[in-house]
């Protein structure tokens, strides 16, 4: 399934499908694969592009005027400002010095920009350099095109990435250019972790992107499963969710241990997806890092929840988060779908059986 800038209700994608699909999902940073599809070429983007430049050294600090002595004038362009814009991304965007935005606007050296807030913008006086962005957890390869007004194409291009679409937390990614001089880092396959199962059949870049994910969870702290069932339970209230059936599903799909990875890059407690979990952030309204433990219990809770407001039947939505709603509605459960629905429901039924005694 392709993922485009406008999602849809949050959907499992799982280990097997990776199998049989077309069109492996996207990953999520750290190790994430974007759609292919070309972002939409618009005037403007939500948000001034978030660059990851040190603000005392950023452009915007080394020309430009906030003296009486030589002033900022006019460019003749305005700009309203959108939720998470500051100055340096703002100057940054529209090729001007953060001195001259501050003079031009009467604003103190370093504001609180407010959504809605019109700036006049002074005549471009920063030279364009190599642009750049490093990328963080929660984006894709589309979602960086889009958000800097590019391709993916156009980034495959400026990185010499060929067809690979693979982008790993924390590396700085060229906007621009033909890639001749990328220093984009190689992952070597020999310094990557193996996974809980084998890799044939899936595609190398997604079976490439779960071990990357993996050494990014044994790098970071692992909850004990102790913890990571507690999470679960806790995550679930808060989301206002059945417990029970959410314990059933993370013991079915990990046992509650958070570095378990599949060959299909479903990652962690709740073997959720960077697709999914990516759709389930929309759903939620924030972003999600699938590799983090509660994120991932939230990503995993959230697309239960959506599936059973979907799904005719409690039996229809755990198949759907094994395999696919899509999937399971055009081909019907695979014989793996149907046991993983069974044993969920066997574990909620005697929990609840024993909660209530």
């Amino acid at each position: 399934m392709t993922l485009s800038t406008e999602h849809p209700a949050p959907t499992a994608r799982r280990r097997d499908r990776a199998r049989t699909s077309t069109a492996p999902d996207p990953f999520m940073v750290s190790a994430l694969l974007s759609s292919p599809a070309d972002a939409p070429q618009t005037q403007e983007s939500d948000h001034a592009p978030a660059l990851p430049l040190d603000v005392a050294t950023a452009p915007g600090f080394t020309s430009g005027t906030a003296s009486e002595s030589v002033p900022a004038t006019h460019g003749g362009r305005t700009y309203r400002v959108r939720k998470g814009d500051d100055l340096v991304n703002v100057a940054a965007r529209f090729g001007v010095s953060v001195p001259a935005l501050v003079d031009l606007n009467g604003l103190a050296r370093r504001p609180q920009l407010r959504p809605g807030q019109i700036l006049s913008l002074p005549e471009r006086q920063v030279t364009d350099g190599p642009a750049t962005h490093r990328a963080r957890p929660g984006e894709t390869l589309q979602s960086i095109a889009a958000r800097h007004r590019r391709s993916p194409a156009d980034l495959q291009r400026a990185n010499a990435m060929g067809t690979s679409q693979l982008i790993v937390e924390g590396e700085l990614l060229s906007l621009s250019g033909t890639g001749a001089m990328s220093a984009r880092p190689r992952t070597d396959a020999l310094d990557l972790p193996s996974l809980s199962a084998p890799t044939e059949g899936y595609p190398d870049d997604t079976a490439k992107a779960a071990r990357i994910n993996r050494r990014s969870l044994l790098a970071r702290p692992v909850p004990s499963r102790r913890a990571a069932r507690a999470l679960v339970e806790r995550v679930s209230r808060e989301l206002g969710f059945e417990p029970h059936l959410a314990l059933a599903v993370a013991q079915t799909e990990s046992g509650f241990n958070h570095a378990v990875v599949s060959p299909g890059n479903a990652i962690g407690i709740m073997q959720t997806t960077p697709h999914a979990a990516h759709c389930a952030a929309h759903t939620i309204g924030r972003a999600l890092d699938v590799l983090d433990p509660a994120d991932n219990v939230t990503a995993g809770v959230t697309i239960l929840a959506s599936l059973l407001e979907r799904a005719q039947t409690q039996t229809e939505a755990l198949h759907g988060y094994y395999q696919g709603l899509a999937s399971v509605r055009l081909h019907g459960p695979y014989r793996d779908a149907q046991r993983f629905a069974a044993n969920v429901q066997i574990l909620t039924d005697r929990a609840r059986a024993e909660g209530g005694r």
